[in-house]
């Protein structure tokens, strides 16, 4: 089996459950922070980590 980028780098799957509980009380502090709706809140959530991937690598 080939190693991909995120098992090169070290980086570990299982991590991905914090980060997601992360991310959740994030959109929950907007929710509040801003009087939003959970889906406006993950929308720009969402719109946000969209803009971070279509940047560009710096070196």
């Amino acid at each position: 089996m080939s190693k991909t980028s995120s098992q090169a780098s070290g980086f570990n799957p299982l991590a991905m459950v914090d980060m997601w509980q992360d991310m959740r009380a994030l959109v929950e502090q907007w929710e509040l922070k801003y009087n939003s709706s959970p889906a406006d809140a993950a929308a720009a959530f969402q719109e946000f980590s969209a803009a971070l991937v279509d940047q560009p690598q710096s070196a």
